[in-house]
């Protein structure tokens, strides 16, 4: 059941009689429904019923873990230990993102490993209760970031699980123990991109760069649209799932939709480099030295071909 089919089926439900009343997902592995009073919930049967229970609770969210539950469930009244998160947002945005998360969660087969419902639960809070301000240069990021993830994956390349989903990390991808690549992206004509020294010279790594050039297109592929291609294809994905609505969190619709960039002149512009031919310092950082940063210009620097960043990520992958 997608999480589109969810959100309806919980939607459709405005008389709640019993304290809970759910309906079973992907075969069983989780439920969705509402409580009594009238927000989503999503809840797991429990395998740890020999733990006392525990609550948290947020502004928007509440956690509840081995509480004895009373629910209805296709007509059948039952009582049980259970894990139960709910959602007290009525916005739909942030529903159908709750949706989407817990569903990832039980997807991935987390439930065995219980104690990582807290960590759902501080993540869900962290996204749903503390504000975070994006600046349209960290959403030009991002769409870069996706619209790579998605065009390799269309050539057969599945790079997501590589992708870094944590901000502040060095690298966008960690391709094995040694392999790095980096996305970069510019509106500028000129192929400029900003550097951190050691993306570019580094002993430790053999490093990749993917040099995206973007236009402001009326008619292009938005933001959103990427978005949504990526809730599609890699619903199963948590961790990816998360990261992206921990980007967009507090992003109107209309903002991401508004952010379109000329999908035909981005691939005729994509480009491939290895790291160390791209113009850079050649010393390596000096010790007490750090977050050195400079702009390079990559107009004249040799560039590979994608078949051959295709291979180096897979033999990068064994």
């Amino acid at each position: 059941m997608d999480c589109n089919t969810i959100f309806s089926r919980i939607k459709n439900k405005v008389e709640i009689t019993q304290p809970y009343e759910v309906f079973l997902v992907d075969d069983g592995k989780c439920f969705f429904g509402k409580d009594r009073d009238n927000y989503t919930v999503f809840m797991i049967t429990s395998t740890s019923n020999k733990m006392p229970p525990a609550c948290q609770e947020t502004r928007s969210l509440r956690f509840a873990f081995n509480k004895k539950c009373t629910f209805q469930c296709n007509e059948e009244k039952e009582t049980k230990i259970m894990h139960v998160l709910t959602c007290k947002e009525k916005d739909e945005d942030k529903l159908l993102a709750f949706i989407r998360l817990t569903k990832a969660f039980a997807i991935n087969g987390n439930e065995n490993d219980q104690y990582y419902l807290a960590k759902l639960f501080s993540s869900l809070s962290a996204l749903f209760d503390k504000r975070k301000d994006v600046s349209e240069k960290e959403l030009q990021g991002l769409y870069a970031e996706l619209y790579i993830i998605l065009h390799f994956n269309k050539n057969g390349c599945d790079i997501s699980r590589f992708w870094q989903t944590k901000n502040m990390m060095r690298f966008d991808f960690t391709i094995g123990d040694k392999k790095r690549m980096e996305i970069k992206s510019t509106t500028n004509r000129s192929r400029t991109h900003h550097f951190n020294h050691d993306q570019l010279l580094s002993e430790l790594y053999d490093i990749r760069i993917v040099s995206v050039m973007l236009r402001k297109c009326d008619g292009g592929i938005s933001l959103g649209e990427l978005i949504d291609k990526m809730r599609d294809i890699f619903a199963d994905n948590y961790a990816l799932q998360i990261h992206i609505e921990s980007q967009i969190a507090y992003i109107e619709r209309e903002v991401l939709d508004g952010m379109k960039y000329d999908h035909i002149f981005l691939n005729d512009n994509l480009r491939f480099y290895n790291a160390i031919s791209i113009p850079h310092f050649n010393e390596k950082t000096p010790d007490g030295v750090f977050n050195a940063e400079y702009d390079c210009n990559l107009d004249t620097s040799p560039t590979l071909q994608e078949v051959d960043i295709i291979r180096w990520i897979q033999e990068g992958d064994i």
